[in-house]
């Protein structure tokens, strides 16, 4: 017999009890959930998931492993997503993920170092910095905050506002926030600064520790 399915509550129950006792088993089944819920179909799990995380935990502190859920909302979010998943499916130009500072609460985006030529065609007088295969940019802080967006849960703030830090094109009015769904594993949100306040523009996921 077919066993029945099981919701998204137990199976978040049962990956944090795992964690407990299995925590890189954990890791990697919840980095399997999150994978599911890549596909369009499923996207409307995510925010019920995003509100059972937890806000308060503790940054990662060094490279992260990065993966696009969703980013909808806007033509320009549609069309990085679409570049963005494209990239990774042909292991070549794609977000690879973020890098926290514990410390001093700052971090940076990291993307393949082949983004390069569109990235500065896109972006002709932002400068990225080169390491290994990877390009490092698009600065951050980070810090614990309520989450602007209704009913405003504790969240992983990281925000791209602060002037030296030279951010292009809509970074500055974008706000990505994260909640860990078992320690060192997180399912991000993308919110963006709107007129009428902030709208939820996207998904993704977060590693720790990055493993190439």
């Amino acid at each position: 017999t077919v066993p029945a399915p099981i919701s998204d509550e137990q199976r978040l129950k049962n990956l944090r009890a795992q964690a407990e006792s299995h925590p890189e088993l954990a890791k990697e089944n919840a980095w399997e959930l999150l994978k599911e819920l890549q596909n369009e179909s499923q996207f409307y799990r995510l925010p019920w998931l995003f509100a059972q995380g937890n806000g308060d935990a503790e940054a990662p502190n060094g490279d992260t492993e990065g993966m696009v859920m969703n980013l909808h909302g806007s033509f320009l979010m549609r069309t990085i997503n679409s570049a963005v998943m494209l990239g990774q499916l042909l292991g070549r130009m794609g977000w690879t993920g973020k890098t926290f500072n514990r410390k001093t609460g700052t971090g940076y985006n990291r993307i393949t170092a082949s983004a390069y030529i569109p990235t500065k065609l896109a972006m002709p007088h932002y400068k990225l910095q080169k390491q290994g295969n990877e390009l490092l940019g698009f600065d951050f802080h980070h810090r614990i905050d309520s989450s602007p967006v209704a009913p405003h849960l504790k969240v992983r703030a990281i925000t791209y506002d602060e002037p030296s830090f030279k951010n292009p094109l809509i970074l500055p009015k974008v706000r990505d926030e994260i909640v860990e769904i078992v320690p060192d594993v997180f399912l991000g949100r993308v919110v963006y600064k709107v007129k009428h306040g902030w709208d939820i523009v996207g998904y993704f996921a977060l590693r720790y520790p990055f493993v190439r």
